[in-house]
């Protein structure tokens, strides 16, 4: 709360003055440059109180200085005077206004034992009059709250976990997602019922870091966002689910991906925005932060730009540390000469249900067979919502999901890698991954 510099600790402090220049300079040296501001405003008690006559009773100043600095407090709206029945007889007693509170508490000698309502109470109030100003200049009120939301998670960035060694390191996309239920899809130009859509960070990625990092890894986890509001909110995220975030790129030409989820009867519908200024993945090897890779247990690798993924697949693979692949649906779109460089490069090669009916559509008869031509990797299909299968060389196996979703979950992958890294066979990871999935 307080910071220190050469003169000494500075008190972390709000305090509003008066607008008209005049008033303001009256305001310093009648109310905070007086003598009887520390006597008077310390001796309020904790409802905000004071009787007259206690004042005039406890402090060492005469009776004229002590009403005379009360009339001044009223005036600028620091109390509020009244009369009361105390003890048989009518007294006259002076209670704090919300700003004099504010002002009160400049003049403890320690910071308050209320320190989390006074914090709330001056954010809240310096917020709503800072909007009013951006209202009455024609400044977008937003452009405000996308300073305290970038200015939140700097704030809050010291307190990220800084691992130089950790145990995973992921990388991938970093997206914000929006959420909305309907009881069906609507016919062209129709209307649906919807639930109130519900905004989160997300992506397989950040969900995967967050989910290894709650079952106590040292977790990093490198991706790109935009220098917006939801780009500072899923940093937010992650620093507050223990993942170090030093290796998230902040891109102040991009926009942070934006991503719309639709769930009806028939199933979910996820829409991607795509485009130029949208911040989707890490772009150059210059941004992998390859140091923290050698001590890595495994390295997870999903929505990254295909020639940056095949060169820290390479990495890894050769410092012998196990490299998981997730390779969507747009990526399968690339064709599969094009994803040649990073397929070669992978250990466990993992196809969730939406890319093993894509993959079904598009490379026919026999996907699986053609890819075999490119990897060596065990590959690993959420075939159905009942199974999953494995391909290790020329060994299949079929290993139920026993769950009621139907693709490969965070915490599935998080079980894999941690069983993996431990040295487990590859139906013995799968196995407790599901179970890990189901708890």
């Amino acid at each position: 709360m307080i910071d220190t510099t050469e003169s000494g600790p500075l008190w972390p402090y709000l305090l509003f003055l008066p607008v008209e220049i005049e008033s303001r300079d009256e305001f310093i040296r009648s109310v905070l440059a007086s003598r009887l501001a520390r006597s008077v405003l310390s001796s309020f008690d904790e409802n905000g109180q004071v009787l007259q006559r206690d004042l005039i009773e406890n402090l060492s100043h005469s009776n004229k200085s002590i009403l005379a600095y009360l009339k001044t407090l009223g005036q600028y709206g620091l109390i509020k005077t009244g009369t009361t029945i105390h003890q048989g007889k009518r007294v006259v007693y002076h209670e704090l206004t919300k700003n004099g509170w504010g002002l009160a508490r400049f003049y403890f000698k320690g910071l308050p034992s209320d320190i989390e309502e006074l914090t709330a109470y001056l954010l809240e109030d310096y917020l709503v009059r800072l909007a009013t100003l951006y209202r009455d200049e024609d400044i977008p009120e937003s452009t405000l709250f996308e300073i305290f939301a970038r200015t939140r998670a700097k704030a809050i960035l010291d307190g990220s976990k800084n691992y130089a060694s950790p145990d995973f390191v992921v990388f991938g996309a970093s997206a914000y997602y929006t959420q909305i239920n309907c009881e069906s899809m609507p016919l062209v130009w129709g209307m649906s019922s919807c639930t109130s859509p519900v905004r989160r960070s997300g992506g397989p990625t950040v969900e995967l870091a967050l989910s290894l990092a709650s079952n106590g890894f040292e977790t990093a986890i490198v991706s790109t966002v935009g220098n917006d509001i939801d780009g500072w909110n899923i940093i937010t995220h992650l620093i507050q689910g223990n993942v170090d975030v030093h290796h998230i790129i902040v891109d102040n030409e991009k926009q942070t991906n934006q991503t719309i989820i639709i769930n009806d009867s028939k199933g979910s519908r996820e829409l991607v925005g795509i485009g130029p200024l949208t911040s989707l993945s890490i772009t150059s090897p210059e941004q992998v932060p390859w140091k923290i890779i050698e001590s890595a247990k495994s390295v997870y690798i999903g929505e990254v730009f295909i020639e940056v993924a095949a060169s820290i697949a390479a990495n890894a693979r050769a410092q012998e540390i196990p490299v998981f692949y997730r390779c969507s649906v747009p990526f399968w779109e690339m064709g599969l000469s094009r994803l040649k460089p990073i397929l070669s490069q992978v250990d466990i090669l993992l196809i969730s249900n939406q890319s093993w009916r894509y993959l079904k559509k598009s490379i026919k008869p026999d996907p699986i067979k053609k890819i075999k031509q490119l990897t060596d990797a065990i590959i690993l299909i959420r075939e159905t919502k009942e199974k999953y299968r494995i391909i290790d060389q020329e060994q299949v196996h079929f290993i139920d999901s026993e769950g009621e979703d139907i693709d490969i979950t965070e915490w599935f992958v998080a079980g894999l890698m941690q069983k993996v890294s431990e040295g487990a066979g590859i139906v013995k990871a799968i196995q407790y991954a599901v179970k890990a999935k189901k708890d």
